[in-house]
């Protein structure tokens, strides 16, 4: 007998003070999801139903009076089905992506009709790199690759590696005096995994009766998860993942969903 897991898809709606710019972290699951590329439907058909996409960012973003115009920049974890949502529902956003995702559009469908991944996802004109081999990476807390994105400190890409080629978390400034909050995507789908009460390990699938890992390099995940962690004895960082489902549960349509904030460490 296995229980369900329940595993939501959360955006983050971000703003930055100074420019009052507007800022998506992930766009969730697109509520036409069965016009995914045929294999991404199919596995999410597969594995994950009930899919509930009966409010999706653009419905969640009107709860507060924004439209899709008003996002400035979507920042892509990376690129599987359940994070992309739908990005021409933005047709005024800058995305930013992981420059290692770019060779999976590239070669994604219709050219490769067994891709999981659109070719055109992707605006190219609206579309910002983060280069691998940019010299601006540096060190910052525990994280070896981090990026300061905006130049002020307010807002750093951190290199996740590990799950996926292109895998960035994002790092910001929440407080002048040292609160921050940390965004990790898809570092790890539960809680558990992340205090370590559940190890990053193989996992059995009921529906084919195999194992699997959803990381494509195991050994760095689990590296980049240590990292995390590290975070969770500092009491003016709050660290939010994309697949929380027991903290979904717990504060849903509560005070620190859109039009509501989580309030400053």
């Amino acid at each position: 007998m296995f229980a369900t897991l329940s595993i939501p898809a959360t955006p983050f709606l971000l703003r930055h003070s100074v420019t009052k710019r507007n800022l998506l972290f992930d766009l969730g699951i697109r509520k036409d999801y069965n016009n995914l590329p045929p294999v991404a439907a199919t596995f999410a058909n597969a594995n994950f139903q009930p899919i509930d996409v009966a409010q999706d960012v653009v419905d969640s973003l009107a709860k507060g009076d924004l439209k899709p115009s008003d996002i400035t920049d979507v920042f892509l974890s990376h690129i599987h089905w359940d994070h992309v949502g739908n990005p021409a529902l933005f047709p005024y956003s800058t995305f930013v992506i992981g420059e290692d995702a770019v060779p999976l559009l590239e070669k994604g469908f219709p050219h490769d009709v067994n891709s999981p991944y659109a070719s055109d996802l992707l605006p190219l004109a609206r579309t910002v790199l983060i280069r691998t081999s940019s010299p601006d990476w540096k060190p910052v807390g525990p994280f070896p690759r981090a990026l300061d994105y905006y130049g002020d400190d307010s807002l750093y890409v951190v290199d996740a590696g590990g799950h996926m080629p292109g895998h960035i978390n994002v790092l910001l400034r929440t407080s002048p005096d040292g609160g921050w909050m940390y965004l990790g995507g898809d570092t790890c789908y539960d809680w558990r995994i992340l205090t370590g009460e559940l190890a990053a390990a193989e996992h059995f699938n009921p529906h084919t009766g195999t194992m699997f890992c959803i990381h494509a390099e195991k050994k760095a995940a689990e590296e980049h998860i240590v990292r995390v962690r590290s975070l969770l004895d500092n009491p003016r960082v709050r660290v939010a993942l994309t697949h929380n489902g027991t903290w979904f549960e717990e504060n849903k349509d509560g005070p620190m969903f859109w039009p509501a904030a989580f309030a400053r460490l």
